[in-house]
């Protein structure tokens, strides 16, 4: 004879935070500003690399992605705010998109313009 007692049948449900279609609207805005300022800021360091190293065979690449990332991440911290993106509530990981998302945009950009 099998007993099941109430300890054993009750099962804990994560609380799920419903966001009403304003907080989503909000939220996808936000994530529009944070995909498309990275992309003008890459396209910015593209040119500006292009004019002064044209096809940089005498530069260390690592020094170039580092003060990249550098840069970007200060104008970014700073011009967020003025564009509505809450820096705040910016975790690691976010930070690490947007700068990955420089990087990526900042090598397409600059093979483009090589290829002109």
């Amino acid at each position: 004879m099998i007993v099941v007692t109430e300890k054993e049948t009750k099962i804990e449900k994560p609380v799920v935070k419903s966001t009403t279609s304003q907080e989503r609207k909000q939220k996808f805005i936000e994530g529009i500003k944070k995909t498309v300022f990275p992309a003008f800021i890459s396209a910015a360091f593209a040119i500006l690399f292009f004019e002064k190293f044209g096809d940089a065979k005498d530069v260390s690449w690592f020094s170039v992605i580092l003060l990249i990332i550098l840069l970007s991440y200060y104008i970014q911290k700073g011009l967020y705010p003025l564009i509505g993106v809450k820096v705040k509530e910016f975790e690691t990981k976010d930070w690490m998109y947007v700068e990955f998302l420089v990087i990526i945009y900042f090598w397409v950009i600059w093979i483009l313009l090589l290829n002109q």
